[in-house]
């Protein structure tokens, strides 16, 4: 996969951008603050449709926005890209309400209008940056977060249960806050809908996070080995809030995709069954893939409490090569490497 050309309006710091891709990349230098970050920023918009820096797209578009025209605050970004079946344009539109102070996003892939669920996958990235090493030291939001941006930029399937389980879930938390002091009839009568879709789609999740877990540790692992001078071992493991032992979550990565999905509905909804009056009484869902962490061990203890911060970051350098292995093997073609600050 190549990029061939960046268009940039009226994004953070730049006006307008236009530059051109050479096969053998890109190298950018300047001082802080002239955008070097924000380039990689809006390279990895176009892979993801999310910044790794803000969570407010409002950032993302220049303060005088609009201003000389007269028209509300906006912001552009464009690609062409190469891929192994072919050529593809891909644009970002930023459209601020100043009415509501929200910010909306437009997209179209080849000059047509997509949804961001089609969009997502036609290009991928890797990026690494100063701010991995939360993988390791960070909370396991943001282990859930990686895993969720590299499967639902090679699993399209992934991508739509991940936004049908997120959806689901706010409706089953808000109807456990409603239902609390009603009589057992009335709750599993409510819930009975609700759980089943929760089970549906984070079972799906469930399964493909530790099957792509399989073959992106041992990369891991073989990676971390050739980059330390030491014999250190570096492993990782999912951690379920779901019962899931490692005999069974090394099974799942074997069995056939049904087989493996029935195995995990099962235990979720035993899960969920237990924790009914917890759930009620907290008014939130406490078992599911929204709860769930990746564990970075080294020689068997937890990397964030027995690493120095020399190892952590070579542990972060080894799993970027992992994902990128990773990505080449569910699609067989190579992502385009984001380096920040390298």
């Amino acid at each position: 996969m190549l990029l061939t050309k960046l268009e940039l309006e009226e994004f953070r710091c730049f006006r307008h951008l236009e530059l051109a891709w050479v096969p053998a990349g890109l190298r950018v230098v300047g001082a802080n603050g002239s955008g070097k970050t924000s380039l990689v920023e809006a390279l990895y918009l176009l892979a993801t449709t999310k910044s790794f820096r803000t969570p407010s797209d409002r950032y993302l578009i220049h303060r005088a926005s609009g201003q000389d025209l007269g028209v509300p605050p906006y912001a552009r970004i464009a690609g062409q890209i190469e891929t192994r079946t072919g050529r593809h344009t891909l644009e970002i539109a930023l459209l601020f309400d100043a009415t509501n102070s929200t910010v909306s996003k437009r997209y179209r892939r080849d000059g047509r209008p997509v949804r961001a669920m089609d969009f997502v996958g036609t290009f991928r990235v890797v990026l690494f940056s100063p701010e991995d090493i939360e993988l390791i030291t960070g909370s396991p939001q943001v282990r859930r977060r990686f895993l969720d941006i590299v499967l639902s930029t090679i699993d399209s399937t992934y991508l739509r249960a991940l936004a049908q389980y997120t959806r689901i879930l706010e409706q089953r938390n808000s109807l456990l806050k409603q239902l609390s002091g009603h009589d057992d009839h009335t709750i599993e009568e409510q819930l009975a809908f609700w759980d089943d879709q929760l089970v549906t789609y984070g079972t799906y999740l469930i399964v493909a996070r530790i099957r792509f877990l399989l073959g992106w540790s041992n990369d891991l692992t073989e990676s971390f080995a050739r980059l330390s001078a030491r014999t250190l071992t570096l492993t990782t493991r999912y951690v379920s809030t779901i019962s899931l032992p490692d005999p069974i979550a090394d099974e799942l990565s074997q069995l056939p995709l049904a087989e493996a999905q029935a195995s995990v509905s099962l235990r979720f909804r035993q899960a969920l069954t237990r924790s009914r009056n917890d759930e009620l009484r907290r008014g939130s869902t406490v078992f599911g893939p929204h709860r769930d962490d990746v564990q970075w061990m080294l020689d068997g203890e937890l990397l964030a409490t027995v690493g120095s911060r020399g190892i952590q970051r070579l542990a972060v350098i080894a799993a970027k090569l992992a994902e990128i292995a990773a990505i080449y093997r569910a699609t067989e073609d190579w992502p385009v490497l984001l380096l920040d600050d390298a």
